[in-house]
């Protein structure tokens, strides 16, 4: 019986902890409620879950994101056959691609699908945007997924986060200078989430609960940089290494990023198809923002179509273009800044 009551009055201190933890953080500390419904593809990597309808919230929104029988964010259906006489642009992406924190009429890319046709560009977007994924994945989901759509243009939104979700993945590595496969398979948590999906407290918990975003967001951040030091082999218990070890170490994450987007260019050219890149900047309080992108990448030696809005934040860095009481995505209005200058690239360089 003593071990009983034991166990009792320990499960009573872990509830109202829970509980009281749940009423402090919603008055006095709001956390952002932004759940990711992501499900395992047939080809190894993270996908949306189809046909979904959630709610992000803050204190300072509340957005609907929906997406379509194939995982799309859209309000309708999107065939794999083109329309004759559309030009397709397929994005790769991640929660800044999918236009987290903004409802879908103020995305970039339907600001950019609306600034193309009042040009007269009979265009269609498919945005296969995941949240979470790193080039490794958008690579992938190209080569899966993008080419069904028959795209005359790729879109690829590229993001500072991408540097170490490609090494987390350990999708791909570099050997010799050249970009190798490593795993066929990368799907973090998505089996145990799929299975606590099946009980209704659990979507009432990802969806409702304070506390439990606070410790969910609190142990992903601790595993993604674990992650990242064991697979980028910086993890190293000793404090002094070689200096040439270290200069090789610091280069392999930007140099597999720059391989992956090589690569990416490389099967968009196969199917006839430009690359675009969008250098999404990390915010700045002074400068609106600044960029990440590995120099290989935004070099124009390099021959990648580089879309950058720095001058544009620059302009309107007094004004509110990430929402930083949240989780720092594009404001409606950073969107509309975005959309624009990604039409006026794609028309001035004939890209469709």
């Amino acid at each position: 019986m003593k071990i009983f009551f034991r166990i009792m009055w320990g499960l009573a201190i872990v509830l109202y902890v829970l509980f009281f933890g749940e009423v402090f953080l919603r008055i006095f500390s709001p956390v952002p409620m932004l759940p990711r419904y992501v499900c395992a593809t047939d080809f190894g990597i993270r996908g949306n879950l189809p046909n979904a309808s959630y709610w992000h919230t803050t204190a300072e929104y509340k957005i609907n994101i929906r997406t379509n029988s194939k995982g799309i964010r859209s309000d309708r259906e999107i065939p794999y056959e083109k329309p004759a006489g559309v030009k397709r642009i397929v994005v790769l992406g991640d929660s800044f691609g999918m236009g987290y924190e903004v409802d879908l009429p103020d995305t970039f890319l339907f600001h950019m699908e609306q600034g193309l046709l009042h040009a007269g560009k009979k265009v269609e977007v498919v945005n296969l945007s995941v949240s979470g994924h790193g080039n490794a994945e958008e690579l992938i989901m190209l080569q899966h997924e993008g080419i069904k759509y028959s795209p005359d243009l790729i879109l690829l939104a590229w993001q500072e986060t991408d540097l170490e979700d490609n090494v987390r993945s350990d999708l791909f590595g570099i050997q010799s200078g050249k970009l190798v496969p490593r795993s066929k398979v990368y799907l973090p948590a998505v089996e145990v989430r799929e299975k606590l999906d099946k009980y209704p407290i659990y979507r009432w918990l990802e969806s409702e609960s304070n506390m439990y975003c606070w410790i969910r967001e609190s142990a992903a951040k601790w595993t993604k940089n674990v992650l990242v030091a064991l697979k980028s082999k910086n993890f190293n218990k000793k404090k002094k290494v070689e200096s040439a070890k270290t200069t090789a170490q610091n280069n392999y994450v930007p140099d597999l990023a720059f391989l992956l987007v090589s690569e990416i260019k490389t099967e968009s050219l196969a199917m006839n198809a430009n690359l675009l890149v969008l250098d999404i900047p990390q915010s700045h309080p002074t400068l609106g923002g600044i960029s990440l992108m590995p120099k290989a990448i935004s070099d124009p030696q390099n021959g990648f179509h580089v879309v950058s809005v720095l001058p544009e934040f620059g302009k309107y860095h007094h004004e509110r273009l990430y929402w930083d009481k949240s989780h720092w995505h594009f404001t409606p209005r950073a969107n509309g800044i975005v959309g624009r200058a990604l039409a006026r690239y794609i028309l001035d360089h004939h890209l469709l």
